[in-house]
C-alpha cells in the first residue's frame, strides 16, 4: 500500500485512484484468463464423457453379438 503523506491533495488522490484502476484492471484479465482456462476443461472433461460413452455403447453392442452368437442366434 502507498504511504499516506503529511498534505494529502488531490493530486495524490489521483494518482492513488489510477493505481487502483490499473490493479482492477489487471485483476479483470486475470479472471478473464482463469475463466477461460475453466471453460477449456470443461470443454475437454465434456468431450472426454462422450467418448467414454460412445465407447461404452459400442461395447454393449458388441457384447449382444457375442452373445446372440453363443447361443445359435444369428
Amino acid at each position: 500500500m502507498t504511504d499516506i503523506p503529511d498534505d494529502i491533495g488531490l493530486n495524490w488522490i489521483a494518482g492513488v485512484l489510477v493505481g487502483m484502476g490499473r490493479d482492477l484492471q489487471s485483476l479483470r484479465t486475470d479472471v478473464d484468463i482463469m475463466a477461460a482456462i475453466l471453460r477449456r476443461i470443461d470443454d475437454n472433461q465434456n468431450a472426454f464423457r462422450e467418448e467414454a460413452r460412445l465407447l461404452f455403447d459400442m461395447h454393449r453392442d458388441l457384447r449382444s453379438r457375442v452373445d446372440a452368437i453363443e447361443r445359435g442366434e444369428s
